[in-house]
């Protein structure tokens, strides 16, 4: 049906063509015009509408308007609404597509102001601040390529930052049904972390909200443990830990912890390495740097093998199975770790072989309780091992920096392997001097009921003490003069690994 108090239709065919014209001048002009027909009620039929409220959209998004002349075009467009509403009865299906039309004109504009002040929309009303969020969902919805949008990120991160917790709420419901979007949890999670650093919450209310959010970017997040982006998402959320509050920090810390991978574990453990060394020479509380250790003890034993993937090289896999016979002992009983510790150092001067020298290190590394202890123990053996590095690093120095390019046929020489069949290659003598090693030298004994335990009153009958010296290292004496540069490679990332600059210089 046709609208009532139509306007004779070459006024609005006039004013259509000068919307539409590159001229501002005439812009204005029919911008004017409108406003003044549309104040008495008058109205194109209804056929034309959605050409009128088109080419007063086209006018918002110029440039070169100014802020008047836009808000004008807005007062237009909430008339026209307005005149459609009031006279519902006689709406038609082009009324209704108007009235659409408007709708995603005032989205598209409240969007465009969104995307120009992306950190500022969190100061905005309660009101204002859930409309921008419906919008964003739905333009996230929409259009997914939105999520390249920083600006379009950073809203959304800000709005979970809001001072108001209905606000806060919203945003938290809305992230499961936007995690299907793909990359949003990822995107998401940096530019609010990012966020958390520069607008620390100061209040009770402001940190408890940003607890809720990380909880909730952990729920989303952890449906996407296949996605390729999984591994960056820890080291994103790390940035938090800039964040000054206590319960945020542990939040971060606990949220790293459950997204550790393989492939994100040794960058982890570097940040927190470094964030702890900062703590200890900072005026620091001992509460954050005791959450630092611990998230780093269980970042070495989710991921002990990750850790150290030089291991998962193939010239290493003569040295794999050592590390394994050991590693599968260890998990037997996780408790075993401080007394094997003890035991390793005492009795590292029995080792006999590289593989077996090169699994005891290993265990060093991984059977400390704290990352102190674990960097103790391996600034004990490292002057055990000086010869060997020393001779490794004259060998590099030689060859420009490069690998040896011989190293894999010494060490098949070295071990009487063949390369491509080192599998088939029995390893029983060097678990025998594994055997030896902790069963007779260190004292390790089986239970009954499968786990093992070291007794308390075991002595090594090398020394009573803990940390082995170069004057009675006989047996490993001769194993680091032999050169053997797999096993300088191997120690050499152990250290580089475990053990800090200044140590290492020292």
């Amino acid at each position: 049906m046709a609208m009532e108090n139509t306007a004779p239709c070459d006024d609005f065919l006039m004013i259509m063509a000068d919307l539409e014209s590159e001229n501002p001048v005439a812009n204005v002009a029919a911008i004017n015009h409108a406003s003044a027909l549309i104040a008495r009620g008058k109205l194109p039929e209804s056929l034309l509408l959605c050409r009128l409220i088109a080419g007063l959209a086209s006018n918002l998004a110029k440039p070169h308007h100014e802020v008047i002349v836009k808000k004008d075009v807005y007062s237009i467009l909430k008339a026209i609404r307005d005149v459609i509403i009031s006279n519902y009865m006689n709406m038609d299906s082009a009324c209704d597509e108007a009235l659409h039309a408007i709708r995603c004109c005032f989205m598209d504009e409240f969007f465009r102001h969104i995307q120009h002040n992306p950190r500022m929309v969190r100061l905005w009303t309660v009101q204002d601040q859930l409309t921008a969020l419906k919008t964003l969902c739905t333009f996230f919805r929409s259009s997914p390529e939105n999520i390249n949008d920083t600006s379009c990120v950073a809203a959304f991160a800000s709005l979970m930052l809001s001072p108001h917790v209905t606000v806060v709420r919203a945003c938290a419901g809305t992230l499961p049904s936007l995690s299907i979007v793909p990359g949003f949890a990822f995107a998401l999670a940096r530019a609010y972390c990012n966020l958390l650093e520069v607008f620390p919450p100061q209040s009770s209310l402001q940190i408890s909200s940003a607890v809720l959010v990380l909880d909730r970017l952990k729920q989303i997040s952890m449906t996407l443990v296949d996605h390729p982006r999984f591994d960056e998402l820890a080291l994103d959320v790390l940035g938090a830990l800039a964040n000054p509050n206590f319960a945020v920090r542990k939040k971060v810390l606990n949220l790293v912890v459950s997204f550790l991978t393989p492939g994100n574990v040794g960058d982890v453990l570097r940040i927190l390495m470094n964030a702890l060394d900062l703590a200890a020479t900072s005026d620091i509380p001992n509460e954050y740097q005791k959450m630092l250790d611990e998230a780093i003890t269980e970042c070495h034993s989710a991921y002990r093998e990750s850790i150290m993937q030089i291991i998962l090289d193939p010239k290493y896999l003569v040295f794999i199975n050592c590390i394994r016979y050991m590693k599968d002992i260890m998990d037997c009983n996780p408790l075993l770790g401080p007394q094997l510790l003890k035991g390793l150092l005492r009795a590292l001067r029995h080792v006999r072989s590289s593989p077996v020298c090169a699994a005891a290190v290993w265990a060093i590394s991984v059977c400390s309780d704290s990352l102190l202890e674990t960097r103790g123990a391996m600034v004990a053996i490292s002057p055990l091992f000086k010869d060997l590095l020393d001779r490794r690093d004259l060998e590099k120095l030689i060859i420009g920096g490069g690998e040896v390019e011989h190293e894999y046929m010494l060490a098949s020489d070295c071990y009487g392997i063949k390369e491509g069949d080192a599998q088939e290659q029995p390893l029983q003598p060097w678990l025998m001097e594994m055997e030896e090693l902790l069963f007779v030298h260190i004292g390790l004994t089986r239970q009954a009921d499968g786990s093992y335990a070291i007794a308390s009153s075991s002595q090594s009958s090398a020394s009573s003490e803990d940390v082995p010296s170069l004057n009675h290292t006989d047996n490993l004496a001769f194993v680091v003069q032999s050169g053997d540069v797999l096993l300088a490679d191997f120690v050499e990332s152990m250290l580089s690994k475990l053990v800090d600059e200044d140590e290492e210089e020292q």
